[in-house]
């Protein structure tokens, strides 16, 4: 058998491609069963269409470890979260995510009376990244509640919970109210 591998086309005129579709569905036509060039091509295509029929028909199971191996990977390429340092006994160094920093003060702004805390996000110190040096908070009050005392509310909680749960002493505390809502 003579095939061009540069278009796969017979010396017949035939493509490769119409034997292996012929052939999948089970009816070559009247030239490719009379065809020396085809019967040679059908020759070598049956065992393969065979082989790949038979991988296809085999259920694909992924190794045990494929998960982990992936996650592996993923945590490779992310880089680690921003860290606030915390106070702690001598010798010993502690330190919690910005992340699980601003969840835990926002909780904190959530505990006032008609303030729904949206946004929390701590702003570092000039001198010192690993510590924050203020918050900013977006709010959410209730329909009738005084924004200035709602605000002076959130700003006591916020900065008592930062010392309280963070050992923390936060300087400036910016408060944006962004929505009212009614209930």
């Amino acid at each position: 058998m003579a095939v061009n591998p540069a278009d796969d086309m017979l010396p017949c005129g035939h493509h490769v491609d119409q034997l292996w579709n012929h052939l999948a569905h089970g009816t070559p036509d009247p030239h490719a069963r009379a065809c020396e060039h085809c019967q040679a091509a059908l020759d070598e295509i049956r065992p393969l269409l065979t082989a790949t029929s038979e991988l296809a028909a085999e259920p694909a199971r992924p190794p045990d470890d494929l998960t982990g191996r992936v996650m592996t990977v993923i945590r490779a390429r992310i880089p680690p979260a921003p860290r606030i340092a915390l106070p702690g006994p001598a010798g010993i160094r502690l330190h919690i995510s910005e992340h699980a920093a601003a969840i835990i003060l926002r909780a904190a702004g959530d505990t006032v009376e008609g303030v729904r805390a949206r946004s929390c996000r701590l702003t570092p110190a000039a001198h010192d990244n690993s510590t924050p040096a203020g918050l900013k908070l977006t709010i959410s009050l209730r329909y009738g509640t005084p924004a200035v005392t709602a605000t002076k509310a959130v700003r006591a909680a916020v900065r008592a919970a930062a010392r309280a749960q963070l050992g923390l002493t936060l300087g400036r505390i910016d408060i944006e109210v962004t929505d009212i809502h009614l209930a």
